[in-house]
């Protein structure tokens, strides 16, 4: 689809085309006129000059050669005339052998006439009485010039037209484009705010822009304060929740497994499903809003801190190495991909024989990160299961088997997921992690 800036020079560069056209064509035709007028005139004067060569002599009329204009005995000249009168017909030695066609209506001819060598010839004719008999003067001229000149001022005058539509264009064109830079920044600014790099938009822009800047930051800080609101809302509720809750599971422990066993399992089934609900909650509530300027993960930063953080913990007992520090920072929850990192490398030098691959990468609508290291790995057919929160596969590995069900959750929480395979760099386990941008 074409930009607003090209449609618009297209339009103003056919629509002054086609208004130079008529008007050239206007003026043309307008000359053409003007310029059969003063031919009609001149031709007027020449059947009068023909006429008045004509005198009386012993045989009869007669016509007196040299009073005639000299174009008229040059052959092809472009200036003839016909006499004719009675049955006798004069013709100028300029005609040569041929002859013009006849015509009866007097004046000037609505259109050109074929005449000699290919010519076009406007003609008049003129009727008169001389010495008691009655003529017909019939003169012509050549407007085949005029028509030529006609044709090259046309081409000359379209070409330089177009020449300068062109130019007009560019500049309109260029001026179209500055003209719509503010709404090319703002939409990059839409952009940032999108991504989480600003919280408003600039507010010096044109004045034309500068309501509707102002309306949309209006509109931004008031859905930031709902959603703010919301966001505790849902967390006061969730947290209010957990209290109770823990309270019933207590009482069940307590009372119910021993006396009532399929009661127990019934509302400890029913506790879990209340508790997942809450969790979940929590995390939509928590990812609602996005990523804020000052939330947004810093890969080069905060890579660098994890794995600090991981050598204090386990000391030097796995080499910890980073890939990916060099993105820029990412449009996602600071706290939410901590975890999400924290958990999967925390989770994979309890595991290691001595080394660990950390790896992050950009895709243009989503984030990439895998943990990968070199130690005993998982059966692909239990690998759904420490998905689960609460389930460990080896209970002599110091956890409470949540890690790997935090990640999975946060990165549902996110449109995304966690998946689990086999390392082929390091023979270990890997855990990738898919992490949508919106």
């Amino acid at each position: 689809m074409t930009s607003i800036a090209g449609r618009l020079g297209v339009s103003l560069f056919v629509s002054l085309l086609l208004a130079g056209i008529l008007v050239g064509q206007g003026a043309l035709w307008w000359l053409d006129q003007r310029q059969r007028q003063v031919m009609t005139a001149n031709l007027r004067d020449e059947a009068v000059s023909v006429l008045a060569a004509i005198s009386q002599g012993p045989s009869g009329l007669q016509l007196e050669q040299p009073m005639l204009d000299p174009a008229y005995r040059q052959p092809f000249s472009g200036r003839y005339f016909m006499v004719s009168f009675d049955d006798h017909i004069w013709r100028s030695r300029s005609l040569w052998d041929q002859r013009m066609a006849d015509t009866e209506s007097r004046g000037l001819d609505n259109e050109l006439v074929p005449g000699p060598d290919g010519q076009q010839l406007l003609r008049y004719r003129g009727d008169y009485e001389i010495y008691g008999r009655k003529l017909a003067i019939v003169v012509a001229q050549d407007y085949t010039p005029q028509l030529e000149n006609f044709r090259n001022t046309r081409s000359v005058s379209l070409l330089a037209w177009v020449l300068i539509l062109s130019g007009l264009a560019a500049a309109q064109l260029w001026l179209i484009r500055r003209g719509l830079r503010p709404l090319n920044e703002a939409r990059r600014q839409i952009e940032q705010l999108r991504d989480g790099e600003r919280t408003e938009l600039d507010c010096d822009v044109p004045t034309e822009l500068r309501p509707l800047v102002q309306e949309v930051n209006r509109l931004l800080g008031h859905t930031d304060q709902q959603l703010r609101r919301s966001r505790h809302a849902i967390g006061d509720l969730g947290h209010a929740l957990k209290t109770p809750l823990a309270v019933l599971r207590n009482r069940c422990d307590e009372n119910l497994q021993r006396d009532h066993p399929d009661l127990y399992r019934l509302l400890d089934e029913q506790l879990a499903q209340v508790e997942d609900t809450v969790r979940r909650a929590l995390n939509r509530a928590r990812v609602a809003a996005g990523a804020t300027p000052g939330t947004l993960f810093h890969p080069d930063q905060d890579l660098v801190a994890l794995r600090d953080t991981m050598i204090q913990v386990y000391g030097n007992r796995c080499r910890i190495e980073l890939i990916g520090t060099e993105l820029p920072p990412q449009p996602v929850e600071r706290d939410d991909m901590l975890e999400v990192l924290g958990n999967l490398m925390d989770n994979a030098c309890k595991w290691a024989r001595g080394r660990v691959s950390v790896r992050l990468w950009r895709e243009p609508e989503a984030l990439w990160l895998s943990v990968e290291d070199d130690g005993p790995g998982i059966e692909p057919a239990r690998r759904d299961q420490v998905i689960r929160r609460g389930e460990r596969l080896d209970q002599r590995v110091a956890g409470h088997g949540l890690g790997l069900a935090i990640v999975s959750d946060t990165a549902e929480a996110y449109g995304g997921e966690l998946t689990l395979g086999h390392s082929e760099a390091l023979g270990g386990l890997m855990a990738r992690v898919y992490w949508p941008l919106r």
